[in-house]
């Protein structure tokens, strides 16, 4: 099972949780979009430094292709993440795809109903894979909320198209098996619920360790 975590702001973050080995690690850049995890270049820069036992995912608010590739630039990623990728039109998806390459480019899908899996259809045409997150019901924000969404949607996605997905969204030590199991997806991401309480924008380690446990042993 694919792990990818998010949500890291700090070097001494970065180097803990590269030493437990996910898979990847996600990376949030400053673009000037409001954001509580987002990190300013210099720091960026120290935080991919930590990171040598894991691939680089950098994560793009953005829907300006110019931005888009400065952030990329800056990061020098394995994984091109869109956030808002169902937001922009198949043209310039395919223009930034053919700029990042090798990097692979995942772009997230927002799960709020049946709808979603048109919006899967249209990027699975475009991206290397798919990441399937919550789209919050009451502010429309999508990402980074803590909470799940209905999975029966995310497993017709699954099912249905030959893509490489990743389940997000609310995910945890105390839910990822159940969301593996009802999903099926090839991996998980957390971010959230796998900061610490009292200060989002730095990881709970043993909780990160257990969410990587946990899904790797389902």
């Amino acid at each position: 099972m694919y792990v990818q975590v998010y949500g890291i702001t700090t070097k001494e973050d970065a180097a803990e949780v590269d030493r437990l080995r996910p898979d990847a690690v996600g990376v949030v850049l400053d673009e000037g979009v409001p954001t509580w995890d987002s990190v300013d270049a210099d720091t960026a820069r120290d935080i991919v430094a930590a990171l040598t036992n894991v691939r680089v995912a950098a994560l793009s608010l953005s829907t300006d292709p110019e931005r888009i590739l400065a952030t990329v630039k800056a990061i020098g990623p394995d994984i091109v993440h869109l956030a808002r990728a169902h937001a922009m039109d198949d043209a310039t998806l395919h223009r930034i795809r053919a700029k990042v390459e090798p990097a692979q480019l995942l772009l997230t899908v927002p799960v709020d109903g049946p709808g979603s899996m048109e919006v899967a259809r249209r990027l699975s045409e475009v991206g290397d894979s798919l990441l399937l997150d919550t789209k919050h019901p009451d502010t429309g924000v999508v990402g980074a909320t803590g909470h799940t969404h209905d999975w029966s949607i995310s497993a017709d996605i699954v099912n249905t198209l030959d893509i490489t997905v990743v389940l997000a969204g609310g995910l945890g030590p105390e839910n990822v098996r159940d969301a593996i199991t009802a999903v099926k997806p090839f991996g998980v991401d957390s971010e959230t619920r796998t900061s610490l309480e009292s200060d989002r924008r730095r990881k709970d380690l043993a909780k990160v360790e257990a969410f990587i446990s946990l899904a790797r042993s389902h």
